[in-house]
C-alpha cells in the first residue's frame, strides 16, 4: 500500500511508526457498542465477530443460504459506526451474517487476509474506496441498503459479489479485479458504474439485474466475460470497453438504449434480436457487429444487422446539402429493390408484380393501340393484270386475338423470362411493353443471382 511506503520513508527521518492496534481491542469496542474509529494504524490479529455476544435480529434465509453459504437466521447486529481508514489489517476479517446499522468506512485500508462479509447487511453507506484486498473477498448475498463505494478498490484475488443487492448507487469506478470477479444474480436498483474498471480474470454477470443504468464505459476485460441471461432495464453503456476474451450475452435482455460505440472485441456472442430495437446508432459499431456475426456463423443476424445499418444510415442523410445527394437516391433504389443486397424477397415480389402489371396491360390495352396477335401461315395470291403481266401478292396470316386472362398471364411470364409463346407476338405498343418487361426480367435475374450468391458463398 502507498501509505505504508510513505510511512516507511517517514521512519527514516523521524523514526515514527504506525500505531499497532490489537484486533481484540476493536472487537471489544464493537461488543460494548462503542464507535470504532481508527486512521493510519496496523491491526494485528483477526477481526472475527463470530465469538462476540451481540444482539441478534431474525432474518429469513433459504435452505441454500443456510447449508451452502453457512448463514443463520439470527444475524448479529452492530449498532455503532465503524471507521478504519488508511490502515492495514494483517489478519482475516469475518463479518459474516452481520447487520451494520450505521455507516462503515474502510477507505484506503488494506485487508491482508480473507475478507468475509458473506450475508452481511449495510444499512448506511459502505465505503471501501481505495481499499485493497490481498486475499479472497467474499460479499456473497450481501445487502447494501445505501450507496456502496468501491471506487478504485483493488482485489488481488477472487472477488465474489453473487446474489448481492445494491439498493443505492454501486460505484466500482476504476476498480481493479486481479483475480476472478463474480456478480452472478446480483441486483442493482440505484445505478451501477464500472467505468474504466479492469477485470484481469474472468468476469461473471450471469442473471444479474440492472434495474437502473449500467455503465461499463472504457472497462477492460482481459479474460472471458459472461452476461448470460442478465437484464438491463435502463440504459446500458459499453462505450469504449474492451473485451480481450470471449464475451457472452446469450439470452440477455436490453429494455432501453444500448451503447456500443468504440467497443473493442474479438468474439461477441449475442443475438441480433436482443439488441436491434435498442442499439444506439454508431456506424463503426454496426460494421463491427456485422463482421462478428459472420465470424460466429450467425449469418442471418449479419444480414439483419447490415439491413438496419443501411436503413439507419439512409435516414440520417439529407436530400440536399450544398448539392443533390445522389447517395440517398442510390440507397432508396437499393432498399426497395433488394433490401440493400441482404433480401431475396423484394426481388421476387418485384418480379411477380411486373408479371401481374404487364398482364393487366396486355389484357386491357385497346386493340387500336396494339395487342397480342396470333401468327398464321402466309398465303400467296396471283392476279392477272393483262395478257402478259401477272401480280403475285403475299398476305400475312397474322390476326389480332382477344386473349384470356390466363393467356395474358402466360404471355407476360414468358416475356419476363426473355421470350414469347409460339404463334403469339406483340403488335403496336405492346412491342415496347414486351421489350421493357424483358429488360426488367434480366435485371431481376441479375439481382437475384448476386444476392443469392452472397448468401450462399460466405
Amino acid at each position: 500500500m502507498n501509505y505504508l511506503r510513505v510511512m516507511d520513508m517517514d521512519s527514516d527521518t523521524n523514526s515514527s511508526q504506525p500505531e499497532v492496534i490489537s484486533a481484540s481491542e476493536i472487537l471489544a469496542k464493537i461488543e460494548r457498542g462503542e464507535p470504532v474509529e481508527y486512521d493510519g494504524v496496523v491491526v494485528e490479529g483477526d477481526l472475527d465477530i463470530s465469538g462476540l455476544d451481540l444482539p441478534t435480529e431474525h432474518v429469513e434465509r433459504t435452505e441454500f443460504e443456510i447449508k451452502a453459504l453457512g448463514l443463520t437466521e439470527e444475524a448479529k447486529t452492530i449498532k455503532t459506526p465503524i471507521s478504519i481508514t488508511t490502515s492495514e489489517i494483517r489478519g482475516a476479517v469475518n463479518f459474516r451474517n452481520a447487520i451494520f446499522w450505521e455507516s462503515v468506512n474502510f477507505k484506503g485500508t488494506n485487508f491482508g487476509g480473507y475478507a468475509n462479509f458473506n450475508g452481511a447487511e449495510f444499512s448506511g453507506n459502505a465505503i471501501f474506496e481505495w481499499a485493497e484486498f490481498d486475499d479472497d473477498a467474499d460479499f456473497r448475498k450481501t445487502q447494501f441498503n445505501d450507496d456502496a463505494d468501491f471506487r478504485k478498490a483493488q482485489f488481488n484475488d477472487d472477488a465474489d459479489f453473487r446474489k448481492n443487492q445494491f439498493s443505492g448507487y454501486a460505484d466500482f469506478v476504476e476498480a481493479k479485479f486481479r483475480g476472478n470477479a463474480s456478480f452472478g444474480g446480483a441486483e442493482s436498483y440505484g445505478g451501477a458504474s464500472f467505468m474504466r474498471t479492469q477485470f484481469s480474470g474472468y468476469a461473471f454477470f450471469g442473471e444479474a439485474k440492472f434495474n437502473d443504468y449500467a455503465d461499463f464505459l472504457e472497462a477492460k476485460f482481459s479474460g472471458n466475460v459472461y452476461f448470460v441471461e442478465s437484464q438491463f432495464s435502463r440504459r446500458a453503456s459499453f462505450s469504449g470497453a474492451q473485451f480481450s476474451g470471449d464475451a457472452s450475452f446469450g439470452r440477455a435482455e436490453f429494455d432501453k438504449e444500448l451503447c456500443l460505440d468504440n467497443l473493442k472485441f474479438d468474439r461477441l456472442y449475442i443475438t441480433w434480436s436482443s439488441i436491434r430495437d435498442n442499439l444506439v446508432y454508431d456506424g463503426p459499431a454496426y460494421l463491427a457487429l456485422i463482421k462478428n456475426f459472420k465470424v460466429i456463423e450467425r449469418f442471418s443476424d449479419a444480414d439483419d444487422c447490415y439491413y438496419q445499418y443501411r436503413t439507419e444510415s439512409h435516414s440520417r442523410k439529407k436530400w440536399y446539402a450544398e448539392e443533390f445527394n445522389w447517395s440517398k437516391l442510390h440507397d432508396c433504389i437499393g432498399s426497395v429493390s433488394c433490401g440493400y443486397g441482404a433480401r431475396v424477397g423484394p426481388i421476387i415480389l418485384w418480379a411477380l408484380g411486373s408479371v401481374l402489371g404487364f398482364t393487366l396491360l396486355y389484357k386491357l390495352l385497346p386493340q387500336s393501340y396494339g395487342g397480342i396477335a396470333e401468327s398464321g401461315p402466309s398465303t400467296a395470291t396471283m392476279e392477272a393484270l393483262n395478257n402478259s403481266t401477272l401480280l403475285l401478292t403475299f398476305s400475312s396470316g397474322d390476326g389480332a386475338v382477344t386473349p384470356s386472362w390466363g393467356e395474358c398471364l402466360y404471355f407476360s411470364f414468358r416475356a419476363l423470362t426473355g421470350g414469347t409463346p409460339d404463334r403469339l407476338h406483340p403488335v403496336g405498343l405492346c412491342k415496347y411493353a414486351v421489350m421493357i418487361e424483358g429488360f426488367l426480367g434480366y435485371l431481376f435475374l441479375a439481382l437475384f443471382v448476386v444476392v443469392l450468391a452472397r448468401k450462399i458463398i460466405r
